[in-house]
């Protein structure tokens, strides 16, 4: 009865490790003209960082223009993955939602050179009050998750979509 078991156990350890490591993602491969671009960018010295709320507000253009035009070093923080957004496209809501947002940005980061980050906010949905938003997001999670991406990324500037005036 234990060998069954154990031998049971050990059969489904093993399929998890194989199909865990058949889903692993595939190391990166670059052409010569992103050789070429890394290799430029050793030369140049800067960083920025783009902080909004959601997966749609960033600015794409800025970002490439950063990445790839000045060549800094450039991220994107995204507080939320974009859960409680709107789908036209789709029935996915929710956490769904925001596995596929996240998809999204991490897709553009590969195309723009930026790197990608984000905080543990859940979207709630639609809001315009940053009072509302840090309230239910809490406000000292939240800040937390924004100070260690800004002390782990180093920025020399920081961009804010929607700065409070």
């Amino acid at each position: 009865m234990i060998l069954i078991k154990t031998g049971r156990i050990l059969l489904l350890a093993g399929l998890s490790f194989i199909l865990n490591f058949s889903f692993a993602q595939a190391p990166a491969t670059y052409n010569s003209a992103d050789i070429y671009l890394q290799l430029k960018k050793l030369n140049v010295l800067g960083s920025v960082l783009y902080i909004a709320a959601h997966p749609d507000d960033e600015n794409t253009r800025l970002l490439t223009y950063f990445s790839n035009g000045a060549l800094f070093r450039t991220g994107y923080l995204s507080l939320t993955r974009g859960d409680g957004g709107q789908n036209l496209i789709g029935d996915e809501q929710g956490i769904d939602l925001g596995l596929i947002r996240t998809q999204e940005l991490l897709s553009a980061r590969r195309i723009d050179g930026a790197e990608q980050f984000f905080s543990r906010a859940y979207d709630f949905g639609f809001s315009k009050s940053a009072d509302e938003a840090l309230r239910i997001w809490n406000h000292d999670k939240i800040l937390s998750d924004v100070v260690w991406v800004i002390r782990k990324f180093q920025p020399d500037v920081i961009i804010t979509r929607f700065p409070r005036r």
